[in-house]
């Protein structure tokens, strides 16, 4: 007999909340073995600040491009998997392998000719400076 506890029986819930709870799960992104960096934007006085977690990756395997606002951030993690080598076995696998591209928008008042990028430790840095902002032009009414 199982014991049955108030916890096990949820209250009634919407089930556009339950198909969102299920799709934004940590489990359900290690199942699909998604590659989609962890990124954080700042904005400051003169700039915004990217930084983008890309860890295992070399300088060289990262991609970052601006077309129209849209920032894209690219790369590929290849496996270290040896297919020949058969003296060690695989028994649990959560590091996932292969291509992403990650892409946000970005405000109408950047600079992308004088956009800057670093990549130490894992971590991808981007500073993308503001242009000056435009005043609006009064027209004088006659």
């Amino acid at each position: 007999m199982k014991l049955i506890r108030r916890a096990d029986f949820p209250a009634k819930r919407d089930v556009f909340a339950d198909f969102f709870d299920e799709f934004f799960s940590a489990d359900h992104a290690l199942a699909k073995g998604t590659l989609a960096p962890a990124v954080d934007i700042v904005e400051e006085k003169d700039k915004y600040v990217v930084t983008a977690d890309v860890p295992g990756l070399k300088q060289e395997d990262i991609k970052v491009e601006i077309d129209d606002s849209v920032l894209s951030i690219s790369g590929e993690r290849k496996s270290e998997r040896d297919e020949k080598d058969e003296s060690g076995k695989y028994r649990y696998i959560e590091r996932s392998y292969g291509a992403f591209e990650r892409r946000l928008i970005l405000p109408k008042d950047t600079d992308a000719e004088k956009v800057k990028a670093k990549y130490e430790n894992g971590v991808l840095r981007l500073e993308i400076p503001k242009t000056e902002s435009k005043k609006p032009k009064e027209i004088k009414v006659e």
